[in-house]
């Protein structure tokens, strides 16, 4: 294992022999401790590091002189991968492994993080977002909502488009099992993990799924977002990456999971006619570790006879605005 003397100040937390004396199983991959080494590491040193003025994918640091809890967790998580006190990974459902014990202790984390930014109750909720996929090619699109789901789109020169009335008219959900909900609808999910988990889909990718197209670009306070962020650790397959840059040059740490979907082409008659094409994919999202934001989620189609270029989507700006400009 690398040496990392300058950081293992952030292994004194209570209990942090006891850890280390846990047991002997054999050690993870160089890969895994370094990943996990850098997603604490660098959230410690952003923790410390004179913020500017807080903007939308930015929050002012916590006034606690204390160390963050967030990065407490994520330290006794190191520890523990790194000295063997922990299997790796550490769950099973049905056979298949569940995250890994570096990803799972990195979205507890990252529940901590969320659970400490402020609340905010704007008028507007503002998305920029890149998008790159075989469909539509590269493409930035801006777009505003308000409480009622009314969507606002900006051009590139700055002109506003107001929603259109009537049926016409877009309103914005996130879908949270079979239901599609809107702004005032999430502020009123409840918050304790275990009861927001069973409100989703039971296959636990679906579930992973709707959790991440919520933390991606919805309104949702920092109560639910720490429950969201708590969900994924009973996902199948999930690996942390470690420290990496999107596609932008954004700083942020990765996981990444690899699932199957499910197609069906053609028309049928009947329902045993159709014909149902299986993919799977891998898909990557890339996290900042010292605010909880999405950066960027990538989805590429994998296997023998699979060209197709990912679909990658990078959030520029998520967060609350006063008007529509």
């Amino acid at each position: 294992m690398t040496n990392r003397t300058d950081d293992h100040d952030l292994l004194d937390f209570p209990d942090a022999a006891e850890l280390k004396a846990a047991g002997d199983v054999a050690p993870p991959s160089t890969g895994a401790v370094d990943g996990a080494w850098a997603a604490v590491a660098r959230a410690a040193r952003e923790k410390q590091r004179a913020r500017p003025a807080p903007t939308p994918l930015t929050r002012p640091a916590s006034r606690r002189v204390r160390r963050p809890r967030g990065l407490l967790v994520a330290a006794a998580a190191v520890a523990a991968i790194a000295t063997g006190a922990v299997a790796y990974p550490v769950l099973d459902m049905g056979g298949e492994p569940a995250a890994t014990a570096s990803a799972s202790q990195f979205f507890e984390g990252m529940a901590e993080v969320a659970q400490d930014a402020p609340a905010t109750t704007p008028a507007y909720w503002k998305v920029r977002v890149e998008t790159d996929n075989q469909d539509d090619g590269r493409r930035t699109d801006t777009s505003y909502f308000d409480r009622e789901g009314r969507v606002w789109t900006v051009d590139a020169d700055g002109t506003a488009h107001e929603p259109p009335a009537g049926e016409a008219g877009k309103v914005k959900k996130w879908p949270v099992g079979k239901r599609w909900l809107t702004w005032p609808q999430l502020e009123k999910l409840p918050t304790d993990e275990k009861t927001l988990a069973a409100l989703f889909p039971k296959n636990p990718n679906s579930r992973f799924d709707q959790v991440t197209i919520i933390l991606e670009d919805s309104p949702a306070g920092p109560d639910l977002r720490a429950a969201l962020f708590r969900i994924p650790a009973d996902t199948p397959g999930i690996k942390l990456v470690g420290d990496v840059r999107d596609s932008r040059g954004q700083a942020g740490v990765a996981v990444e999971i690899t699932q199957e979907s499910w197609v069906r082409l053609g028309e049928a008659e009947t329902p045993d006619e159709g014909k149902d094409l299986t993919l799977r994919t891998k898909d990557r999202y890339v996290i900042a570790p010292d605010t909880g934001l999405l950066l960027e989620t990538t989805h590429r189609a994998i296997g023998k006879n699979t060209n197709t270029p990912a679909d990658r989507y990078t959030w520029l700006e998520v967060g609350p605005a006063d008007r529509v400009e």
